[in-house]
């Protein structure tokens, strides 16, 4: 990530505007200079962070320290070419990638959310990613065919998989609970819950109480039968019920329910993996990590993040090919593996990489976790495309968890919102 030894002096690993990502900096040049005088061998790369994550310089050092192992590693192929890195709010990107196309400076490479890496595409700020037959095969079809466009094209190329796990805290509660009966049996005997009301941090419990086809049904359009209509309500129900019990308490957000975790004040909560580094140093071994908690016959659904690469519109010749060799580089088994054992937080978009799950309790919880979100395909289509629905769904759901709605009454509204299509 360091620039050639010519270009230290001038040129930092982390640019001085990333503390100003959220004003006016965000229109500045990646890497601090203008495509007219960017080094030699230089590829920029934009990293969107996820809406829950605040950009600080303790996140900054952890894409730094995870994307410069992977740096390291292709230098030994190519020791011509050098990475600047620059993070921004995922939900900011399409704007800000315009502005920057605009003046010529858009990056080299992104790394972001695959909807994202769509949005991007059609709005033309990226450009299709050309894969090629023998890395086709290397990923699941289901997820190429989320990646791409209506005509074909493919936003970006599969990267890593974050998911969504249970944490809790093995000093005070040494046994997960691996079902739901059991999660609020866990807040009856003493142990306080922590859960969002964030609807990406709800719709694991929607597989959990057997309503994943009838929402599936719902939100495909079509009108769920009267069973599928009763395991909806049995859901809603289920969440309305958890918010009366003593010890389980709804956080606005999931930065929030963190910070209740990491103080100890929470036993446990639903998370992102990619968040464990931060949870590992407040708590250190006492953080426990464990899939989400299934019902009785019915798996959980998490929604699990697909992170991928997509290529900038403003790279010169040169560019896009180091952009497209990283790229090649990333995805071979060797790459995923390592990445995958280094950090900890990801699963390898590859599925010819084989993780060692014997090995590590976290990695067997994520392997789980990535098995139990194949399931919920329509659900991540709902939440990782900026549905316009969504912010009915939350309103709806706040109300049902505060009791201002019933689950009979919101199972029709949660129905209709859903039938309308955007």
């Amino acid at each position: 990530m360091a620039p050639p030894p010519t270009a230290q002096k001038s040129h930092r690993r982390w640019h001085p505007l990333l503390s100003l990502l959220a004003g006016l900096a965000l229109l500045a040049p990646l890497g601090g200079c203008s495509r007219g005088r960017e080094w030699p061998g230089m590829v920029y790369v934009a990293i969107g962070a996820n809406r829950d994550q605040t950009i600080t310089s303790e996140l900054k050092q952890e894409f730094e320290d995870r994307l410069g192992a992977v740096e390291k590693g292709f230098r030994q192929i190519h020791p011509d070419t050098w990475f600047q890195f620059a993070l921004y709010p995922e939900d900011q990107l399409v704007e800000v990638m315009r502005q920057r196309s605009r003046s010529g400076l858009a990056p080299d490479l992104l790394l972001v959310n695959g909807d994202s890496a769509l949005r991007l595409l059609k709005a033309g700020l990226v450009d299709p990613f050309p894969i090629r037959n023998d890395q086709r095969a290397n990923f699941n079809a289901e997820e190429l065919r989320r990646l791409r466009s209506p005509d074909g094209q493919l936003a970006g190329l599969p990267l890593l998989v974050q998911t969504q796990l249970g944490c809790f805290n093995r000093e005070r509660l040494p046994n997960p609970p691996a079902t739901l009966k059991e999660l609020l049996s866990a807040s009856a005997n003493g142990h306080p819950i922590g859960l969002s009301i964030d609807l990406y941090y709800l719709l694991w419990s929607v597989g959990s109480t057997g309503a994943l086809p009838a929402l599936d049904r719902a939100v495909l359009g079509q009108p769920p039968n009267p069973a599928e209509r009763q395991a909806l309500t049995g859901w809603l129900s289920w969440m309305q019920n958890a918010s009366s019990q003593q010890r389980v308490s709804f956080f606005p957000d999931q930065p929030t329910a963190e910070a209740e975790f990491k103080a100890g004040r929470l036993d446990w909560i639903p998370c992102r993996s990619t968040v464990l580094p931060q949870l590992r140093r407040a708590m250190g071994s006492a953080l426990g990590v464990a899939p989400l908690p299934d019902g009785e016959g019915h798996r959980a659904s998490p929604i699990n993040r697909l992170r991928v690469l997509a290529l900038g519109r403003s790279s010169s010749a040169e560019g896009r090919r180091r952009a497209l060799a990283f790229s090649s580089y990333t995805v071979n088994p060797l790459t995923q593996r390592s990445i995958t054992l280094g950090s900890q937080t990801v699963l390898p978009a590859n599925r010819f990489v084989t993780v060692p799950v014997q090995s590590s309790q976290v990695l067997a919880a994520m392997v789980a976790a990535s098995n139990q979100g194949l399931q919920s395909n329509s659900l991540v289509t709902l939440v990782h495309s900026n549905d316009p629905r969504i912010p009915r769904l939350q309103t709806l759901l706040t109300e049902l968890v505060f009791g201002e709605r019933s689950p009979e009454g919101a199972t029709t509204e949660l129905v209709q919102i859903l039938q309308t299509r955007p």
